[in-house]
């Protein structure tokens, strides 16, 4: 796997553009096939907020976990049963109906930001989820609930999965441009920290890559991996960002996770969009009543109890589909 920044600024993080910069994000990511945006969300305290949010859904899966004791870290206690080992991910149904979680959804620029790479306003948010890699160096742990007594480890056997590559859109099934995903940098990374690569500008090749590999490595599934001998993993690149920035690639782009090698936490949130479809009446009512069975299995659920309830914007509730982008108007449901 290649260590090396893409197109780094200054400062050694990936070049990136300010919201208002249109035509040339759009420039570069239609070159590229992925692009950074700085500072989309600005403020501090949200994105403390959403940290503290992940760290509380945590306690959910296991109430031993604690921030500030890192021996609870450790995978008898972490839930790498639930995809937090290998790709540095949360799963859990309380992800999609917390408070902190659909505030970054709703907030209006990184909305605005899919609609410009989409080109369209009527956009359908999807249900993805938190993701977080431990640290795996240097890192501190107390000795005999001494609070003076620190000895630093390593924890190599915490690392997430390397080399990973794939796409989310299968090249034989969907061999042209289906659609954008997205993340929401919580912290900040660097070559050492564990973040997201890609091989930026495969979008123009994906096309022809499927029709070259077809025979030796078709596959019917949604998720395909890189084949571990194909030359261009040699073509990775690590996307260097700052906490704030949001990052956006299309599906047929490759791209993963690289191992996080020091002494902090890599964070993010998956935001990802797709055109809505209000015309299809059948999608609709499925995708709203999804929404409601989940924020409602939230409610019941005792170990939530003390979770602020997600409150819906208008926009938050046109990019579920509670209103309607076309009327303005509430959709009903089988639960009104």
């Amino acid at each position: 796997m290649a260590s090396i920044t893409a197109f780094p600024d200054s400062n050694g993080y990936t070049k990136s553009f300010s919201l208002e910069e249109t035509s040339d994000l759009l420039k570069f990511f239609e070159e590229y096939g992925f692009v950074v945006v700085r500072n989309i969300i600005e403020s501090k305290s949200q994105i403390e907020e959403t940290i503290d949010e992940i760290w509380n859904l945590l306690r959910v899966l296991n109430s031993k976990i604690d921030k500030n004791d890192s021996s609870t870290w450790d995978n008898k206690y972490w839930p790498i049963q639930m995809g937090l080992k290998d790709g540095g991910f949360i799963s859990h149904a309380s992800d999609v109906a917390t408070k902190m979680c659909w505030e970054n959804r709703q907030h209006p620029n990184i909305v605005q930001l899919f609609q410009i790479l989409l080109k369209q306003d009527d956009l359908w948010v999807r249900y993805d989820r938190y993701g977080m890699m431990r640290p795996t160096k240097s890192i501190a742990f107390k000795q005999n609930d001494n609070q003076e007594s620190i000895i630093f480890e390593d924890r190599p056997e915490w690392r997430s999965k390397p080399n990973w590559l794939h796409w989310d859109q299968n090249p034989w099934k969907y061999p042209d441009f289906k659609g954008v995903q997205g993340l929401l940098a919580l912290s900040d990374t660097n070559p050492n920290s564990g973040g997201f690569h890609c091989v930026p500008g495969f979008t123009h090749r994906f096309k022809q890559w499927s029709i070259d590999n077809e025979k030796e490595h078709k596959c019917r599934g949604g998720l395909v991996n890189v084949p571990e001998n194909d030359p261009i993993r040699n073509e990775i690149k690590q996307i260097h960002v700052q906490k704030g920035s949001f990052i956006v690639w299309d599906s047929r782009l490759p791209h993963g996770n690289f191992p996080n090698e020091n002494d902090q936490f890599r964070i993010v949130q998956y935001i990802s969009f797709d055109p809505a479809k209000e015309d299809d009446k059948r999608e609709l009512t499925n995708r709203i009543d999804a929404f409601h069975m989940r924020t409602l299995s939230s409610k019941a659920d005792e170990q939530l109890a003390g979770f602020p309830e997600p409150q819906l914007t208008e926009l938050g509730e046109k990019i579920v589909g509670l209103k309607s982008w076309k009327t303005n108007e509430r959709v009903k449901s089988s639960f009104e």
